[in-house]
């Protein structure tokens, strides 16, 4: 059962959740903080401009998803809150060294509960970054991070309140957490860190590796110790406070305004998000004619008269000089748009202002933007700058206001219900692998299968792996299923070599974010162990971006897995950055060049100039090639009279089920039977 329990630990008006089985738990019901706008001005109580630095913020409820099926816990809108997450970093706590400040509590909070972990944990977007940690193994202590897959402080964040779990193994809302497996986290209590902004960017916890009912005693020394860490961060708070918010006016600056801007997004459902940029004609003639401090003061009541304006859900920020901006969700029409700009306009001008002994008239400037609900997340920077972009072309011809076209990429609304979907995918036997056959060019035979991961939900139906890859490793599910898929290729691979041919091989993509995962390498060499397989027979597919910000955990990962003699091979080559330093500095064992330079293939000789160089660089290194994307038999051709070993693509067959793929000593091809497709191949010799 679940049960509210107010406690000297809780702290006064603050309820903890505590779970305690048997019976099985139900995840309770998350409601996660409404949008939080800027502080309010003191002339406009109305409208809230800003996290108050005393209040904590009111609760409301988001705006429907679609549930994560029933037995798993939809991840909460709260986590990636994008305010919370701009709170979170301008705190410059994350990725810093270890502090004396903070270690002494988890020392202490170990000792005094006699836990052999404590932590205290800052929840970002995508992972749990440990400030301080005591008692973890020796490579997550090393590593002081977490994907969300073994957080159980994330649940502390969506809440709220206080977490105390009993069994985690009987536990519903984290009996799946990878944390119970790979760190032996059986019992767990933990108290979130608020900042006076209201947002929670982490917890103060204890982890016993059996189960344990915690005493009020072991409550009331972890809530203290909470209070004390709560104050060290809310010093820094005040500090942070400052980097995010304009000094003249005290609304959210630039960077805070955009966060605020995602995270509504996010939530805007069904409906599009507005964005209007108010710009204050003239300030810079005041500012000659009458000296800054009145053209400050201008300013400030400005930013007064716009919040006159506004509803208690809109956000004021100010982006620079003598530019405001406005967001706003629930717009269904332009029309709404446009009335909303013309009575900020209004309300700023309908009184001149005195200055010494002149009566200025007051008039802004204003670009309307919108986000529909069917557009991307990404685009939410691109809003805020398409709406200064018309505010200054309607500066430009003198006008009132100009409406800024709206960009057409879709897929907002769908994002979210993916993101609640996703949870559990594995344990519902959603989530499928199939494989697409690796040739060699010159003889026609089959090296090998690259192993796809494929999602197929009763609900949203197949799923293609570019909608839901992303989200999953923001979310930290790329951990689970990416371990799913790995296991279920190896063993599919070991029933290939043990009925057909000894050499084939497989390959499988990697996330950064499994390459975070202290143990991975371990997890990795357990399951070739399990399927006999030694390290040659498997490559690992991960992209640029790996190089580019290469972390601790991912270096010595990526020196394990070489260890065991698994290939690396270096995804989508010749996009992105594409520095041949990569190529140098790091271990690669195998190029596959990216699918888009076979579109123009025999049509435009650039495309076979840059493959040819990317053949020449993977020569000259003594590093194989495979080309994606293959199609018709002239690309083949033209590919291997270039020099090309291997490719890869339609044309030697789809991504298939392994009980459709035939392994036959004919060249490969695509074939039919009965059942639906079947793929014929066959070996290397």
């Amino acid at each position: 059962m679940r049960t509210e329990v107010t406690s000297l630990y809780a702290g006064p008006g603050r309820s903890a959740a505590v779970v305690m089985p048997p019976p099985a738990v139900t995840p309770p019901a998350v409601t996660p903080p409404a949008v939080m706008p800027p502080p309010s001005l003191a002339v406009a109580p109305s409208v809230n401009l800003a996290p108050s630095v005393t209040a904590a913020p009111s609760v409301t409820a988001a705006p429907s998803v679609t549930p994560a099926p029933s037995g798993s816990a939809a991840p909460s809108l709260t986590v990636t809150d994008g305010a919370r997450i701009a709170a979170l970093r301008a705190l410059a706590l994350l990725d810093t060294a270890p502090e004396e400040d903070f270690d002494r509590f988890t020392r202490l909070i170990a000792e005094l509960l006699g836990t052999p972990v404590a932590l205290i944990s800052l929840v970002d977007r995508d992972r749990q970054f440990f400030k301080s940690q005591h008692g973890l193994p020796s490579p997550w202590a090393q590593a002081r991070e977490t994907p969300l897959s073994h957080s159980f402080c994330q649940h502390v964040v969506n809440l709220g309140r206080p977490l105390i779990i009993q069994d985690a193994r009987r536990t519903p809302l984290v009996a799946d957490n990878l944390a119970i497996r790979d760190l032996s986290a059986i019992a767990y209590a933990g108290v979130p860190l608020t900042l006076r902004d209201g947002h929670t960017i982490g917890t103060v916890c204890a982890i016993d590796t059996a189960p344990r009912h915690w005493s009020d005693r072991d409550l009331r020394i972890l809530g203290d110790m909470g209070a004390a860490v709560q104050a060290l961060i809310d010093l820094r708070h005040a500090a942070s406070h400052q980097r995010l918010h304009d000094q003249l006016t005290n609304l959210p600056n630039r960077a805070l305004t955009i966060a605020y801007a995602g995270q509504m997004a996010e939530r805007k459902q069904a409906t599009d998000l507005l964005a209007v940029t108010v710009g204050v004609n003239d300030l810079g003639a005041i500012n000659e004619v009458y000296g800054t401090i009145q053209g400050d003061r201008i300013l400030k009541l400005v930013a007064r008269r716009i919040a006159n304006e506004l509803g208690p859900d809109d956000v004021l920020g100010r982006l620079e000089g003598d530019t405001f901006v406005v967001l706003r969700t629930g717009v269904s029409d332009q029309l709404q748009a446009v009335a909303l700009a013309h009575r900020i306009r209004e309300g700023v001008g309908a009184q001149a202002v005195r200055v010494r002994a002149d009566q200025l008239p007051v008039t802004v400037t204003a670009g309307i933007a919108t986000l529909s609900a069917d557009e991307s997340l990404d685009a939410v920077d691109r809003l805020i700058t398409r709406a200064v972009e018309a505010m200054r072309r309607a500066k430009g011809h003198r006008g009132r206001m100009l409406v800024a076209g709206a960009d057409a990429s879709h897929g907002s609304a769908r994002r979210l219900r993916l993101r609640a979907a996703l949870p559990g995918a594995v344990t519902r036997n959603e989530i499928d692998v199939v494989y697409q056959p690796i040739v060699e060019l010159g003889s026609g035979a089959t090296a090998g299968f690259e192993a796809l991961a494929r999602w197929d939900h009763p609900e949203l139906g197949a799923v293609p792996p570019g909608d839901f890859i992303p989200v999953a490793e923001a979310g930290g599910e790329i951990v689970r299923i990416g371990e799913f898929v790995l296991r279920t290729a190896c063993r599919q691979l070991a029933r290939w070599r043990a009925a057909s041919d000894p050499h084939l091989t497989i390959a499988v993509n990697v996330s950064p974010v499994q390459l975070a995962v202290p143990n991975f390498a371990e997890i990795l060499r357990s399951i070739l162990l399990s399927c006999r397989l030694d390290g040659a027979a498997l490559s690992l597919e991960i992209t640029e971006g790996v190089f580019m910000t290469p972390g601790v955990v991912a270096g010595r990962n990526l020196e394990r897995i070489r260890r065991f003699g698994v290939r690396i091979a270096l995804d989508d080559f010749g996009t992105g950055y594409s520095a041949l330093s990569y190529l140098k500095r790091f271990p690669v064992d195998l190029i596959k060049s990216d699918r888009s330079f076979l579109d123009g293939l025999g049509a435009d000789r650039r495309d076979l100039a840059v493959l040819r160089a990317i053949l020449a660089i993977g020569d000259g290194m003594d590093i194989p090639v495979i080309a994606e994307g293959i199609e018709t038999p002239r690309q083949r051709e033209l590919l291997r009279l270039s020099g090309c070993p291997y490719g890869q693509g339609f044309l030697f067959g789809a991504p298939t089920a392994a009980e459709d793929i035939v392994i036959t000593g004919r060249p490969g091809r695509a074939a039919w039977s009965g059942r639906g497709p079947t793929l014929a191949v066959s070996p290397a010799d």
